[in-house]
């Protein structure tokens, strides 16, 4: 799973050492005679895993013809090997079983297989689905594309880059996994599971077409030649696909306002277009905005705004002060352009905000006033209630997610980007009982109007039945625990 090194070939092929291709058809629990495919079969090492079971009729296909003549030998009764590309390849919904190591091609590289193999991202996009980031790799593309040649119930076992659990583009593709899928087994890989030494740290997964309530089995292999040793990871949070969605399935997460210089727009000496702005996350006690401290930002979101005289003044004062300076760049290039540099546009206050540096405590806050807030705050606005919002993020679940997808800054304080907040997996509200949903509402309220922690606790327990995760309070408090003794 490297690149070739010329660049216009580039089919991403690293091939799959056949003892982890024997593990990996290992993991498949299907009965006699069911169908299998290795969409991007190689030189076979997953074909000669699958027929040496005697149990699987087996298709391969595999689009590089010197990949295909080294592997067709393989073919017999029950196995089938085809030189073609699997994106034009007639599989959706045929097969009980897909095992595969995906090629690995970066975005970029992508459209240079168009004239070789007639591959590119218009027409994986259009085959696939616009559902994946346009930055998406190959291999995203080959995952979800075999997620659909599966028969309801059917299994994909894939191993491919863990990056995309930490990437931008791996949201999106978390979401149309989940679209098709639930994760039975996810398996982190120690040690070098291919053929040659590709620099690429890896998982395995083992997916089922569909949705289910059972909760993913987290395991490890360290791989030491052809030597494989698993063993059960009680260390990995089963977050995920269960009864989970991605946060951005059901909220609009938002940076906070970006002034562009505090020091002209916020407390500005003017009495006109003021708007009570939360600036910093020490202005807030507890979870709740009622009863925060606020600092006044000059709004002015239309060319056409009326203005009075004392704020006309002050913003020529201003001008003149970028235009002597220089600065700030953004503000003195719409100054040069004659544009109204002191406009900026509307936001809609949310429903919870979220302060992305955490320090020691985290907290979903109850935007009580409906303030505006400053860009330190995530903004989360949703048409669910505000209070079953809150309990679906204040909770052991979703604060042991943001332990474990901040990013560790100085004094080991997280920061965590909009990405990770929108990949939050927090129950699917459908899901959850009407009577569990008028508790968790209830303590919701109760955390904004007292600040008492031990309701998080509370809120935990109720969700814990949909989660069917146990122990995650103590797997909370050992990460945030190993996190501030670093920063002591």
């Amino acid at each position: 799973m490297q690149p070739l090194s010329h660049m216009a070939t580039n089919l991403g092929q690293v091939y799959t050492k056949p003892s982890v291709a024997r593990y990996m058809t290992g993991l498949l629990t299907l009965p006699n005679g069911a169908r299998v495919l290795d969409p991007c079969c190689g030189r076979g090492a997953f074909i000669d895993a699958l027929t040496a079971t005697g149990r699987y009729l087996v298709d391969g296909v595999e689009i590089d013809p010197q990949s295909y003549e080294e592997c067709r030998d393989r073919e017999s009764p029950s196995c089938r090997i085809h030189n073609a590309d699997f994106f034009s390849f007639d599989a959706t919904g045929q097969y009980d079983g897909v095992v595969m190591n995906p090629p690995y091609v970066r975005q970029e590289e992508i459209d240079l297989l168009a004239d070789g193999y007639g591959i590119s991202k218009e027409k994986l996009a259009a085959k696939v689905g616009t559902g994946l980031d346009a930055k998406a790799n190959l291999y995203m593309y080959f995952t979800i594309q075999a997620l659909r040649a599966l028969k309801d119930g059917g299994q994909l076992v894939v191993i491919f880059p863990n990056s995309w659990e930490r990437s931008h583009s791996g949201g999106k593709f978390r979401k149309a996994m989940a679209a098709l899928c639930h994760v039975e087994e996810h398996i982190s890989v120690s040690g070098n599971p291919f053929i040659g030494a590709p620099i690429v740290d890896v998982e395995i997964l083992k997916l089922r077409r569909g949705h289910s309530k059972a909760a993913t089995i987290y395991k490890e292999i360290l791989i030491d030649g052809d030597t494989l040793t698993e063993r059960m990871d009680d260390t990995k949070s089963a977050v995920g696909f269960a009864n989970a969605v991605p946060l951005a399935w059901l909220a609009s997460v938002r940076r906070g306002k970006t002034t562009g210089c505090n020091r002209l727009f916020i407390n500005p000496p003017v009495r006109e277009n003021l708007r009570d702005i939360l600036s910093s996350p020490k202005d807030v006690s507890g979870f709740s905005t009622a009863n925060a401290a606020t600092d006044k930002y000059l709004m002015i979101t239309s060319p056409s705004a009326p203005l009075s005289a004392e704020t006309k003044a002050y913003l020529q004062d201003c001008a003149r002060w970028i235009t002597g300076r220089q600065w700030p760049k953004s503000l003195y290039e719409r100054i040069r352009r004659s544009e109204c540099w002191y406009v900026t546009p509307d936001m809609t206050p949310g429903h919870v905000i979220f302060p992305y540096i955490i320090r020691e405590n985290i907290r979903f806050i109850r935007n009580e006033r409906r303030l505006l807030t400053r860009d330190n705050f995530y903004s989360i606005t949703s048409p669910m209630p505000a209070s079953l919002l809150m309990a679906l993020l204040n909770n052991h679940y979703v604060w042991y997610q943001l332990e474990q997808c901040g990013k560790t800054y100085g004094n080991n304080v997280l920061k965590v980007q909009k990405y990770d907040v929108d990949n939050l997996m927090v129950i699917s509200p459908e899901l959850i009982s009407a009577d569990d949903k008028a508790v968790l509402c209830s303590l919701a309220d109760a955390l904004a109007a007292t600040a008492d922690t031990s309701l998080v606790g509370r809120i935990t327990g109720v969700l814990a039945k949909y989660y069917a995760i146990d122990g995650i309070k103590t797997m909370f408090e050992n990460a945030r625990n190993q996190r501030l003794r670093k920063r002591a």
